[in-house]
């Protein structure tokens, strides 16, 4: 039985990150069909700026941020992800900065040197004053801090988790949702700018095929409704200042 208690770590990590992934990353980044929370990182971070990505994995949001005209630095912990995504952008011919680097450690960075840090599907694996000390070490290195980490407000990602841990296919270990990160950017000393959800189709792509709240929600967009303006989009998206 796969215990979810505890986080993942370098070695599992490195299974789901690493260079036998090569051609599907580069094919998704060619392609432009790339994940929801890539594209949202597109309508925030501006065309010109400099951003750092902690926990990069695959590296795709970064590639595709390079990709579109913004100065990216990828960062990873584990060394099978930085030669992907290393070995990705050689092949894509995208000019983009990696770094092995610990994510709880100081950074090899200087003060204010990014006009952005953000992370997507990293802060989830650590306690709430974890999260208050990470985002304490990295707002140093950046002028504003994205966070997108999964949303506990989401019905269908939650009961999808829930259902993929019971019959033991979920393979992330610990994996904490959160209603909100208003008040770790404040412990931290970062001013919110706005906090809101996506993804609401990527929730419900954790449910079984024909479970009946993937039905209902299905029949809820295909009515109009604005699901993820109603916080059930699988990534919680949490934008603040660096003071």
């Amino acid at each position: 039985m796969n215990d979810y208690s505890k986080p993942i770590g370098n070695e599992e990590w490195s299974k789901h990150y690493n260079i036998a992934h090569l051609n599907g990353v580069v094919e998704s980044v060619q392609t432009g069909n790339v994940q929801i929370w890539a594209k949202e990182l597109c309508k925030i971070i501006t065309p010109g700026e400099s951003c750092l990505e902690i926990g990069c994995g695959t590296g795709i949001s970064s590639l595709y941020l390079a990709k579109n005209g913004r100065k990216a630095t990828a960062m990873d912990y584990t060394s099978a992800s930085v030669e992907l995504v290393s070995t990705a952008a050689s092949k894509l011919n995208i000019d983009l900065k990696t770094v092995l680097a610990d994510a709880t450690e100081d950074l090899p960075f200087h003060d204010k040197e990014f006009d952005v840090i953000f992370q997507s599907g990293l802060l989830e694996h650590f306690s709430s004053e974890e999260q208050v000390t990470l985002l304490k070490n990295w707002k140093r290195y950046s002028k504003r801090m994205i966070s997108m980490i999964p949303n506990a407000a989401s019905v269908p990602y939650r009961i999808g988790k829930e259902l993929l841990e019971k019959g033991g296919k979920w393979e992330y270990g610990l994996e904490t949702p959160r209603h909100t990160l208003i008040q770790e950017f404040f412990q931290a000393g970062i001013r919110i700018e706005k906090e809101y959800t996506i993804g609401t189709e990527w929730a419900l792509s954790f449910l079984p095929e024909k479970h009946f709240l993937k039905k209902q929600f299905n029949k809820l967009q295909k009515q109009g409704f604005n699901l993820d303006d109603m916080m059930q989009g699988y990534l919680l998206v949490t934008i603040g200042i660096c003071e």
